[in-house]
């Protein structure tokens, strides 16, 4: 739970749960459309997916840094 030790790991951590959870699904699925098309069953899930790779790459660039 190293993620949990200072108040601005709390807070990047906050940001990318929500990035993964409510930002990215907001703009793929009702904004752009971009995973809506045909490929998937479910664009949330796949929009859901999407925000976790991203939230990954921000992880390592970032807050990585903080951490370790």
């Amino acid at each position: 739970m190293v993620h949990l030790f200072t108040n601005i790991n709390i807070i990047h951590t906050l940001f990318y749960a929500t990035l993964t959870f409510f930002i990215s699904p907001y703009i793929l699925v009702q904004k752009t459309s971009l995973i809506t098309m045909n490929i998937v069953n479910d664009p949330c899930q796949a929009a859901f997916i999407v925000g976790f790779i991203i939230s990954l790459i921000l992880w390592n660039i970032f807050t990585k840094k903080l951490i370790y």
